[in-house]
């Protein structure tokens, strides 16, 4: 798998753990087959009885409605850059400053959603 594939799995992957609830049941069922179990889409039509087109339309317009979930919402935006801020107050060697930056970055989870 090229890395540029892997990143769009990757990114699937994320972007499935935002907003599954937000999907109905049969496209998070086919979703996690396809993205979190690694089922072809031949695997996923047997063992739900319905064609690969099935199978790939399904996947296409849930991974649409996602990418469009994560446009108006960005709660994958914010899950990256805060995990940014948290590895950067963590290699903070000065106790007190560690302490301030992780009040100011309590302070901004509060106060910025």
């Amino acid at each position: 798998m090229n890395e540029d594939a892997l990143s769009s799995r990757q990114r699937a992957v994320s972007l499935l753990e935002c907003y599954e609830a937000l999907l109905t049941d049969k496209q998070r069922e086919i979703m996690d087959d396809y993205y979190r179990y690694d089922l072809s889409l031949g695997e996923i039509a047997e063992n739900r009885n319905i064609s690969r087109a099935g199978v790939y339309d399904t996947l296409k317009k849930s991974s649409e409605k996602l990418e469009d979930y994560e446009s108006k919402l960005l709660l994958l935006a914010k899950k990256e850059e805060f995990g940014k801020k948290l590895e950067r107050i963590e290699q903070e060697e000065d106790p007190s400053k560690k302490l301030k930056a992780y009040q100011e970055f309590g302070k901004e989870i509060t106060h910025g959603i």
